[in-house]
């Protein structure tokens, strides 16, 4: 009997310590899971923390984005109200700030054309004065400015200007040969000394706005001037009826001339050469244009010519790949027809 209890009390004995090992083996999972459970809703409070900060800086962000345009277009808003509501300087004044500023030029004109042989030089200062004007350069010094103007081209004008005073002497003798040699040789004559007034007429519509304006040689000075004229006729006779007939009909009838010759030395220069200046510069911008279109096409033929062979075999390399039956590329023949389609891919 005592065997059995013995043998009963171990047997409880292990079944307690199965049961204490069981419990403690459940705590420490529960707490484990728990510890688990805490740590998952550490991070998703985090992450939650981190979305509502995110979310805000975005917000944020679009708000300051939507501020910024809404600034500037107030801003833009403000700028066009001010434009249409700009009080602009009364048309009097206006007038009377262009008459005082050609009034001053003709005076310096007539200055510097004392000498004569200096009309050419004060021509082209004259000229390049009235396009600093009309560039809006309302702050120009006319009279430190155009004697500026008149040094700075003084050389290539005057020598400009003693050909044109050359070609006139040769004219005024065929003019004196027309007079006193009747018969077949005035016919001819006449013939020879319309066309070179012509000529003389095209080359000088554009002679000294072209020598203000422009640097080159004289001799392409006088060959551009020429072929401005040809070019654009239509602005050439503007030129041509805002200075000849003015000055045609003053010299034609001596009353004109005693009635308005003081108009020549107060403004009349001043305003032939401010008129005709608007339809210069409006040639000049064309000329530019015209320019950089062929800058840019020479441009494209350089490159063309320089990198065809690379483009050649690029082509050829390709063929091979593709399976083209076409002859390989000719890098000859490639830039040429390059040449004539401008360069053009």
């Amino acid at each position: 009997m005592s065997k059995k209890k013995n043998s009963n009390n171990k047997e409880e004995k292990n079944i307690s310590s199965v049961i204490e090992k069981a419990s403690k083996n459940s705590e420490s999972a529960e707490e484990i899971a728990k510890e688990e459970i805490s740590d998952v809703e550490e991070t998703a409070d985090e992450e939650a923390v981190l979305d509502e900060e995110s979310a805000v800086d975005k917000a944020s962000s679009d708000g300051e984005v939507e501020y910024t345009t809404q600034m500037k277009q107030y801003q833009e808003m403000l700028q066009r109200e001010n434009a249409t509501h700009e009080k602009k300087d009364p048309i009097l004044r206006r007038f009377m700030t262009a008459f005082g500023n050609v009034f001053a030029l003709n005076i310096c004109f007539i200055i510097a054309s004392l000498g004569v042989v200096t009309i050419g030089a004060a021509l082209t200062a004259l000229f390049s004065m009235c396009m600093k004007l009309q560039d809006n350069n309302t702050d120009a010094q006319i009279v430190k400015e155009y004697f500026t103007e008149f040094k700075k081209n003084f050389k290539k004008a005057t020598l400009e200007w003693l050909i044109v005073l050359g070609v006139l002497g040769v004219m005024t003798g065929e003019y004196l040969l027309v007079v006193t040699q009747p018969g077949t040789l005035a016919t001819f004559y006449t013939i020879v000394l319309i066309a070179e007034l012509v000529v003389l007429a095209l080359v000088m519509a554009f002679l000294f706005p072209l020598t203000a304006r422009f640097e080159n040689t004289i001799v392409n000075t006088f060959k551009n001037s020429l072929l401005l004229s040809l070019g654009n006729l239509w602005d050439f006779a503007k030129i041509f009826l805002i200075w000849f007939v003015p000055i045609f009909y003053t010299i034609k009838d001596p009353v004109v001339f005693f009635n308005i010759w003081y108009l020549y030395l107060l403004i009349a220069f001043g305003t032939m050469a401010y008129l005709s200046t608007m339809t210069i510069r409006n040639v000049f911008k064309k000329v530019s244009v015209t320019q950089e279109e062929e800058q840019k096409k020479h441009e494209d033929q350089i490159y063309a010519s320089t990198h065809r062979s690379g483009v050649a075999d690029k082509a050829n390399v390709l063929s091979k790949y593709t399976g083209s039956k076409n002859a390989p590329v000719d890098n000859k023949k490639y830039s040429t027809t390059k040449a004539s389609n401008g360069g053009k891919k």
